[in-house]
């Protein structure tokens, strides 16, 4: 899964602020100027400890600069409990399972959720299989 332009975009915007050049971060991070720049264009899905380190020199804790909120969220809260309820039949599992969705990203959905589940789901909501999850930006 690609690295989300949010993100992306969070890390530019933090590192502008600290008025911090890319090359100056990849020093700090420990990384090369096109790892940043690659990181910044959300073409890059960075380590663990790569994250960690990003969130030591932003001294920002680590959620506040990699968190993306979960497609579904947004789709779930606009849905009454009715709408939700059918969508509960339709895919089998139960309303709490359902909410669940909303906590969870893309890549933790598809492995707590089988796909013929998920194709249900959508099929509940009214909208494609696709539309659960971030699009990239093009």
């Amino acid at each position: 899964m690609k690295f989300k332009k949010k993100i992306a975009s969070r890390i530019k915007q933090f590192r502008e602020e600290l008025e911090l050049p890319q090359l100056e971060l990849a020093k700090l991070v420990g990384v090369s100027r096109q790892t940043i720049y690659y990181l910044e264009r959300g073409s890059y899905n960075p380590s663990l400890t790569i994250s960690f380190k990003i969130s030591e020199v932003f001294k920002k804790p680590i959620h506040e600069i990699f968190y993306q909120e979960p497609v579904i969220k947004n789709i779930l809260e606009g849905k009454s409990l009715a709408e939700l309820r059918e969508v509960t039949e339709i895919a089998g599992i139960n309303l709490e399972k359902l909410a669940s969705l909303s906590e969870i990203d893309d890549e933790q959905l598809t492995k707590d959720f089988k796909e013929e589940i998920l194709i249900k789901i959508a099929l509940g909501l009214g909208i494609d299989f696709e539309d659960l999850f971030e699009k990239e930006a093009e």
